[in-house]
């Protein structure tokens, strides 16, 4: 599975709404325009008017439908209620600080709360792996303890199942895979290993990243392993280590990387204003699926 294989998943028979938040960016409009002409999305723009027009202008984006919003929180606002009143299936950041993208989304009354909580899915498509590999979440908890793990391993799941065939193969990663009080996640990861396989996956940890990546790191280690070599899902230790794995995956590996914030109703696309065009089309493809 390649992100190729991904873009033949999206139905353009039926093609979804996305709502835009505040988008005042040319590399936005431009992943909406090929987007768009693919007969991916249709599109909801949520901002100022003479801006929109402005970008959409320099990017010959067409048939798209403006809501007149004069301020970010105003159309963060407008984009929830749509969706709330079923005028819109995704829901996209634009030029939007992520902490008032995200707040108005977790109310109870007014937002577009599902889960425990939300968490981030990266799909990366890197030349060194032989099919694409999911992190999470290197973009939103900070401070894991084993519950937020169970929930953020259950987000991520819940989106993997829609592009890999079962059993989906699961590493609770930690720097170690013994077992040692002073670092908390191998203790934690070892429970919820246990846990998920009993689920019916194919999940192991703690388990190192040499071991992930590599059968023949696990035979020298003398770890007898069933996912090694060829892991489907990685969760994270930490938002910072998969943070960094995401970075070096797409500057170093020059990997082709995209994501979606998960349980919320409706799938999230949070950008990073240093993502280019093709990684934020490669996030609204994602949410599409």
């Amino acid at each position: 599975m390649r992100y190729a294989d991904i873009y033949k998943l999206i139905n353009v028979e039926k093609p979804k709404t996305i709502n835009v938040v505040f988008p005042n960016s040319k590399p936005v409009y431009e992943a909406l325009k090929v987007a768009t002409d693919k007969g991916y999305i249709k599109t909801r723009l949520y901002g100022i008017v003479d801006n929109i027009n402005k970008f959409s202008k320099e990017t010959s984006l067409n048939n798209f439908t403006i809501i007149k919003s004069d301020s970010p929180d105003e159309a963060i606002k407008n984009a929830i209620q749509d969706i709330r009143d079923g005028k819109g299936d995704v829901l996209m950041k634009g030029d939007i600080a992520t902490a008032s993208f995200l707040s108005p989304v977790l109310k109870r009354d007014t937002g577009l709360r599902k889960g425990e909580l939300l968490s981030h899915v990266a799909v990366c498509d890197t030349p060194g792996y032989h099919k694409v590999l999911f992190v999470t979440d290197g973009a939103i908890n900070i401070n894991l303890d084993i519950d937020k793990r169970r929930a953020i391993a259950n987000n991520a799941i819940e989106f993997v199942k829609k592009i890999v065939k079962p059993p989906i193969k699961i590493a609770f990663s930690a720097i170690i895979e013994k077992l040692n009080e002073k670092i908390p996640e191998t203790i934690e990861t070892d429970k919820l290993a246990k846990e998920f396989t009993k689920k019916g996956y194919l999940a192991e940890g703690p388990i190192a990243l040499d071991v992930i990546y590599s059968s023949l790191a696990a035979k020298k280690k003398k770890i007898d392993s069933k996912i090694s070599g060829d892991v489907d899902l990685i969760i994270g230790p930490n938002i910072t280590t998969a943070n960094f794995l995401l970075k070096h995956m797409l500057y170093i590996d020059e990997a082709d990387v995209g994501g979606i914030v998960m349980g919320a109703k409706v799938p999230l696309v949070l950008l990073s204003r240093s993502d280019n065009s093709r990684a934020k089309l490669n996030s609204i493809v994602l949410s599409l699926v």
